[in-house]
């Protein structure tokens, strides 16, 4: 099962429209800053059967946190003299993300043409090791157990290219007020995933089960309001995810699904602890598989046979921002 970091670190896109009028006032191009996510899964036992909703079957199911460090430069480019182009710019981020059981250096490049266009391309490489059996950072799945078995750290890598582009509206710019800025943003990126130095079709990154090398696709749409309050933005985003190909799994492809599409939908507020400070609350309600089978465990999932949607209330994610 697929946890919930790296749908907090995917929201790049709708923050980047809050942060606007804060970074407009930076007198620095270059900046530093300190992202921590923290993630809470209550304990969801899946159902059998077509499309459903599954309840709480427990309150715990485990916690994540990871730890982001970006240094940021930003200059201008190809600015123009009109209100659209004036605040064209160039971003080069170099960061590095940390988990107790990852490291991943990374990073990425933006290009704004206009106001409401974002353009990007980045990546990530990272390797990881195992704690326990339930929390591992590398490892592939051994179909003859089975059992998802740990990889040895810095002999096997997790790589992660995309590009993306994000369009992003802002009501108070057609209508000036502090209380006008009714805001939306949609996103799609595409990248290549691929875990290095095995043979296993299934395998995972961060605790993150389930995954396959191949290109993979993310969309994240954005509608929220913001206020000159501490309470600053409210809002409900949806992340749409999921491998191209369902060939990407090799012998699960067909059962299993291997294209299915993953949907989050999130309920979100920024809350504006200080001028350096920011931190964004989210509730992520989760669409997944629906198998016939009786659900066992994460290693057994790919042998299952997909029968539909199981709508549950997936985590509970606090994400902190701090900038130097």
């Amino acid at each position: 099962m697929n946890k919930f970091i790296s749908i907090l670190l995917m929201t790049v896109c709708s923050t980047a429209l809050f942060a606007e009028e804060t970074s407009s006032k930076e007198k620095s191009p270059l900046n530093y800053s300190l992202l921590t996510s923290l993630g809470y899964y209550p304990e969801t036992t899946p159902k059998t059967g077509s499309s459903h909703f599954a309840g709480f079957s427990g309150i715990y199911d485990g916690v994540e946190l990871v730890t982001e460090f970006n240094a940021t430069y930003t200059m201008p480019f190809l600015k123009g003299s009109d209100e659209l182009t004036a605040d064209n710019h160039l971003t080069f981020n170099l960061g590095v993300e940390l988990s107790p059981v990852t490291v991943a250096p990374l990073a990425s490049v933006t290009f704004s043409p206009i106001a409401f266009l974002e353009f990007a391309i980045g990546g990530i490489i990272g390797t990881g090791w195992g704690l326990t059996d339930d929390i591992q950072g590398l490892a592939k799945l051994d179909e003859s157990k089975p059992k998802y078995e740990n990889l040895t750290p810095f002999a096997h890598w997790y790589f992660y290219t995309w590009a993306s582009g994000c369009f992003m509206f802002d009501l108070a710019a057609v209508w000036e007020g502090d209380w006008h800025h009714v805001v939306a943003t949609a996103s799609y990126k595409v990248g290549y995933q691929k875990m290095t130095g095995t043979k296993s079709s299934v395998w995972t990154w961060r605790n993150t089960y389930g995954q396959a090398s191949g290109w993979v696709y993310e969309q994240e749409y954005f509608l929220g309001y913001q206020m000159p309050l501490k309470v600053s933005t409210v809002g409900v985003g949806t992340t749409l995810w999921g491998n191209y190909q369902a060939s990407d799994y090799g012998n699960f492809s067909r059962n299993y699904e291997g294209d299915f599409m993953t949907i989050d939908i999130w309920p979100m507020a920024e809350i504006k602890l200080s001028q350096k400070d920011i931190l964004y609350v989210l509730a992520d309600f989760r669409g997944r598989r629906s198998f016939l089978e009786k659900y066992k465990d994460d290693a057994h999932e790919p042998f299952m046979t997909k029968t539909g949607r199981e709508w549950y209330f997936y985590a509970l994610g606090f994400q902190w921002k701090h900038t130097f």
